[in-house]
């Protein structure tokens, strides 16, 4: 356990450092800005970009990791749905979106490297895909169906070409790109230039640090309260995705060792972008907001205690 947690704690301890800086107004809000800018479109891409192109296609494409993995968010998006299921649609959505959204890129891909083995990446950046291109589409969609509900859609705008636009969008930004063209150069064996290569690999060195920094950053301006709601989100998200994933995992005879790092990926805390989306259709965020901070930290011990009890170990 102390070895695991030699990796694990000076993972968070970043996100403390970014946290503290917020609090202590050492960095307004447009450093935070810039520092998250940084991230997304330059240092994460590039990180992404050399953890798909280094390895086969076939790595990135395992159709059980996938399967169970979803499989897993499928059941939980389903059954937080049931739980909430008087609350009104939009805020349903949210709830469930937040429960199964781990926050993979700014802090799964960071803590994974920290185990120095690069063999272990391609699992988390499947788990990435999985997460991007089928709960946050499939959550848009619920959230452009529940505000055309609630009469508040765009008339004058058809449903399928907003949920359109969005997707579009959505699979425009840097972090698929990213990928995209990882899988590219891995698919037709191309290498870059000695001096690009150089170029993406410092890139790639910088997300680490600084999307830590920045999760902490980011968490440092919002109020804090833990009410049943964010107790509910913690444990769904903390606790109830990683044994799903686990069993799904075990279900379908997924590979032991993308197996796991699908479960570590599950115990994630939310990712701040359920808060963003939500905020972005009209949803009361103050649940999600708490459960965001209050889940980051709590994650220290939780994913910590995950990668021990899965015997991960640094290389």
């Amino acid at each position: 356990m102390f070895t695991v947690l030699e990796v694990t704690l000076p993972v968070f301890a970043l996100v403390l450092c970014g946290w503290i800086a917020a609090r202590r107004r050492l960095l307004g809000d447009v450093g935070v800005e810039g520092i998250n800018a940084f991230v997304f479109w330059f240092a994460l891409p590039a990180m992404l970009f050399r953890a798909v192109s280094a390895h086969p296609v076939s790595r990135i494409a395992d159709l059980r990791f996938f399967a169970a993995f979803l499989l897993a968010g499928a059941v939980l998006y389903a059954g937080v749905l049931w739980a909430a299921r008087r609350r009104p649609a939009g805020e349903r959505t949210a709830l469930a979106f937040s429960s199964t959204h781990g926050n993979i890129g700014y802090l799964g891909l960071p803590l994974l490297a920290q185990f120095g083995d690069d063999t272990r990446l391609p699992a988390m950046v499947m788990a990435m895909i999985a997460d991007i291109c089928v709960l946050i589409v499939g959550t848009i969609v619920l959230f452009e169906f529940a505000r055309s509900g609630t009469g508040r859609g765009e008339v004058e705008v058809p449903l399928h070409r907003r949920v359109g636009a969005a997707l579009g969008g959505l699979l425009r930004t840097p972090l698929i790109l990213g990928i995209v063209a990882g899988l590219v150069f891995s698919a037709t064996g191309t290498r870059l230039p000695a001096a690009a290569d150089s170029f993406v690999r410092l890139l790639a060195q910088a997300a680490g640090p600084c999307a830590l920094f920045a999760i902490g950053a980011s968490l440092g301006a919002r109020a804090v309260v833990v009410d049943t709601a964010v107790r509910g989100l913690l444990l769904a998200k903390l606790v109830v995705h990683p044994i799903l994933v686990g069993a799904a995992m075990l279900m379908l005879d997924a590979d032991p060792t993308l197996a796991a790092i699908g479960i570590v990926a599950a115990a994630l805390p939310t990712a701040s972008n359920t808060y963003i989306l939500s905020q972005r259709y009209g949803i009361d965020t103050r649940s999600i907001g708490s459960a965001i901070v209050v889940g980051t930290f709590a994650a220290a011990a939780t994913v910590s205690f995950v990668i021990w009890l899965l015997q991960l170990k640094p290389v």
